[in-house]
C-alpha cells in the first residue's frame, strides 16, 4: 500500500488550517482568530495552489495594510520556494504603480501627492498656532472617512446623521471646509493619498484596455486582515477582480478597530452574501495565548452571534491576569510604572517587559510616569523621545487612508489591446508607503522586490487608531 511522504505544505496545520489551504472554493474568506494562524495559512495556500498548478505566482496580488506585513508574506513565500513572482503591497501602492504607469503610458501629466492634508487645511480652520493645528487633524481625520466610505461634500450631512457619527464641528461647516479642501487640490492640481484609490477604482471601471492589462496582469487576489477594509478599497477590489472569483481574504472581525476611520468589518461577515458561492473557513485554535489571555480577551469582546464558538487555546494554562481599574489615566499611568519597578527589584529584566497603550493620545502619561520612576523606557513607532539614556528611536512614516477624487486627466493614448498583456505592468513585488510624487523613479515601483520596513516599528497583535505604539523599557529586541 503506497503512504504519502511528508508535506512541508500540510503537516503542520491543523484540520481547519488544511482546509482553508487546500480548498478548491473560490471565492474562500477564512476567519482566522487571533493566534490561529491566519498568515500562515495565506502563504501556504498561495504556496500550494502555486505547486498543483492551479495559480501562476506571477499573477498573484496579495494585498496587506502595511509594508511590513507586505515584506514579511514575501519572506514566507520565499521560504516556501515561491521566490520573486508573487506581488504583495499595499491597496494605496498598487493604486500608485498602476495609476503611474496609465499617465506614463499616455503621456498625460501627473498631480504630486500631497503629504499632509494639515497644510491645505489649517488655513481653512479661522483659528491659528497650535489650535489650528489640531482643527486641521480633527478636519483630516473627518475627509478621510468620509472618503473612505465614498461620500462626497454635498452627501456628507446625510452620511454623517445615517451613521450617527460624532464630530469635531458642526456637519455642516465640516462639509463647507470639505468641499473647499477638494477645490484647493484641483487649483493646486494635487491628489491626497485617499484619492489613489478612487482614481483607479473609476479607471478600472470605464477604461476598458486598462481595466484589461491590470487583470491580465493580476488573476489571483489575496486580501490580508480584510476586517479592515473600506467601501472604498472594496469598490477597488471588485474593479481588479472584473467579475471573477479568484479571491481569498483573511481576517478576523473581532479585531475590526478602524471604522472609526470608515472600515466595515460587515464585509468580511457578511462575506457569503456579497460574494455568492463562496466558501467561509473558521480557523478558532489560538496558538499564540494561554487559555487566561484568551478567556480575558473573549470576555471584553461583544456578545457572540449565536453559533459563533469561541476561541480556544492551544496552550497550556500559565498565570491568571491582573485587572486593575483606576480613576484617572495619571493613577493608572503611576501604577503602571511602580508595578514595573516593583518586578525589577526581583530580578527581572527592564527589556522583558512592556506597556501596551490603546492609543498615542496616552503616551505621554506614560511617559512622564516611566520617567518620573526612573524606568529606562522607549517608545515603539515614533522618533525623536525618550524616558531613559540609551534609547534608539526607529523612525516611521504611514499612508493615509481611503476615498473620492478629481477627476483623473483625460487620456491621450491607449497603452494595451484587451487581448495583449500590458506592455509596462507594475512589476513591484512589495509595494509598500506612497512616494510624495508621482514623478519619482520608476524604479520605486519595478524593482523585483522590496525588503521589509524595517523603519516601521509596529505590534503584530495589537493596533491603535493612530499607528501600532508600544512603549517597552530599553534593550527589547525589535518584534518580527
Amino acid at each position: 500500500m503506497h503512504r504519502p511522504g511528508p508535506d512541508p505544505l500540510l503537516d503542520d496545520l491543523d484540520d481547519a488550517q488544511r482546509a482553508a489551504v487546500t480548498s478548491t472554493a473560490a471565492p474562500l474568506a477564512v476567519l482566522a482568530g487571533a493566534g490561529s494562524g491566519k498568515t500562515r495559512v495565506l502563504t501556504r495556500r498561495i504556496a500550494w495552489q502555486a505547486r498543483h498548478g492551479r495559480l501562476d505566482p506571477a499573477h498573484v496580488l496579495a494585498l496587506t495594510f502595511t509594508r511590513k506585513a507586505a515584506g514579511e508574506l514575501l519572506d514566507r513565500l520565499a521560504a516556501l520556494g515561491v521566490r520573486h513572482q508573487v506581488t504583495a503591497g499595499t491597496f494605496h501602492a498598487m493604486a500608485l504603480a498602476q495609476l503611474r504607469r496609465r499617465c506614463a503610458d499616455r503621456g498625460a501629466a501627473v498631480p504630486a501627492v500631497l503629504e499632509r492634508k494639515s497644510r491645505l487645511l489649517a488655513p481653512m480652520t479661522g483659528v491659528r498656532g497650535a489650535e489650528a493645528a489640531l482643527a486641521a487633524a480633527e478636519l483630516a481625520g473627518e475627509i478621510e472617512w468620509a472618503k473612505a466610505r465614498l461620500v462626497r461634500p454635498e452627501s456628507y450631512e446625510e452620511a454623517v446623521a445615517g451613521a450617527g457619527r460624532r464630530t469635531p464641528r458642526p456637519p455642516a461647516e465640516v462639509a463647507t471646509v470639505y468641499e473647499r479642501y477638494e477645490r484647493e487640490k484641483r487649483r493646486r492640481r494635487v491628489v491626497d493619498f485617499d484619492d489613489l484609490l478612487w482614481w483607479c477604482g473609476e479607471a478600472l471601471e470605464h477604461d476598458a484596455d486598462f481595466a484589461a492589462a491590470q487583470r491580465w496582469r493580476f488573476r489571483h487576489l489575496f486580501v490580508d486582515e480584510f476586517q479592515d477594509v473600506s467601501p472604498a478599497q472594496l469598490r477597488l477590489l471588485r474593479a481588479w477582480l472584473g467579475g471573477r472569483p479568484d479571491l481569498c481574504v483573511v481576517g478576523d472581525p473581532d479585531q475590526a478597530i478602524y471604522g472609526f476611520a470608515g472600515a466595515d468589518a460587515g464585509f468580511l461577515t457578511g462575506f457569503a452574501r456579497r460574494f455568492p458561492g463562496a466558501e467561509v473557513v473558521r480557523l478558532r485554535t489560538n496558538y499564540r495565548s494561554s487559555p487566561e489571555i484568551v478567556a480575558v480577551a473573549t470576555a471584553v469582546l461583544p456578545v457572540r452571534a449565536s453559533g459563533r464558538r469561541p476561541p480556544r487555546s492551544a496552550l497550556s494554562p500559565g498565570p491568571r491576569p491582573l485587572l486593575a481599574g483606576h480613576a484617572t489615566g495619571e493613577d493608572e499611568a503611576k501604577a503602571v510604572a511602580r508595578g514595573l519597578v516593583e518586578a525589577a527589584g526581583t530580578g527581572r529584566r527592564w527589556s522583558s517587559m512592556a506597556v501596551l497603550y490603546r492609543t498615542n493620545a496616552q503616551s505621554a502619561l506614560f511617559e512622564e510616569a516611566l520617567r518620573a520612576a526612573g524606568v529606562p523606557a522607549r517608545v515603539r513607532g515614533r522618533a525623536g523621545s525618550s524616558t531613559g539614556p540609551r534609547s534608539r528611536w526607529p523612525s516611521t512614516r504611514s499612508g493615509g487612508p481611503s476615498g473620492p477624487l478629481p477627476a483623473a486627466p483625460s487620456p491621450t493614448t491607449s497603452p494595451t489591446s484587451p487581448n495583449s498583456p500590458p506592455t509596462r505592468a507594475p512589476r513591484a513585488r512589495s509595494a509598500g508607503s506612497t512616494p510624495t510624487s508621482w514623478r519619482a523613479s520608476a524604479a520605486s515601483t519595478s524593482r523585483p522586490r522590496a525588503a521589509p520596513d524595517r523603519s516601521t516599528a509596529s505590534c503584530r497583535s495589537c493596533r491603535s487608531p493612530s499607528g501600532a505604539t508600544r512603549a517597552r523599557p530599553t534593550g527589547t529586541p525589535s518584534s518580527s
